[in-house]
């Protein structure tokens, strides 16, 4: 299974409840240029401390902010955290994981958006489902409680030394 991840602290608690995924770090939304690379050696960190295979994608942030001007009437920033423009975030993302799992040969995807105690996982769940459809592959939806995973992450995080970011990623989460 290729597990796609947004930060490490997340990845901590699926890869208990996973049978041995492959990392996926891919974030074209995180900005700055210096999160991102401190988020991809964390993830790269977790990989080697579980024995995990790593595979990065590419930093695609203007493809990212190009595809949420395409995708939204108004402008990125005007968007309230959690709504339409995180949605299509959230698209863009699983989008470029269902296409990095199908021409690596991977049979099933997952992601560390869909246990989120902070995002829309039924909708992160359904696209991911439909991409999956689509690619012929399978979507891992885990079932954990975004709550009791989320204090695990902290527990593991805090157990391992691993960084935790203090927001989603992107310019727009970053100005709240």
């Amino acid at each position: 299974m290729l597990l796609n991840v947004c930060c490490a602290p997340c990845a901590l608690p699926l890869i208990e409840a996973a049978d041995n995924p492959t990392l996926f770090f891919y974030g074209p939304n995180i900005y700055p240029r210096e999160e991102y690379d401190k988020r991809l050696g964390e993830t790269e960190k977790v990989a080697k401390l579980c024995g995990l295979d790593f595979l990065a994608g590419e930093y695609e942030h203007d493809a990212w902010l190009d595809y949420l001007k395409a995708q939204l009437p108004d402008q990125p920033e005007s968007y309230r955290e959690g709504g339409e423009r995180c949605q299509a975030c959230f698209k863009f993302r699983l989008a470029g994981t269902a296409k990095f799992a199908k021409e690596r040969g991977f049979k099933r995807f997952a992601t560390t958006l869909s246990v989120n105690r902070f995002k829309d996982v039924g909708f992160i769940n359904r696209y991911g489902e439909a991409l999956a459809r689509e690619a012929r592959l399978e979507y891992f939806p885990f079932t954990l409680d975004p709550g009791a995973a989320h204090k695990r992450g902290l527990e593991l995080s805090r157990q391992h030394g691993i960084y935790r970011q203090k927001y989603c990623g992107c310019e727009f989460g970053l100005r709240k």
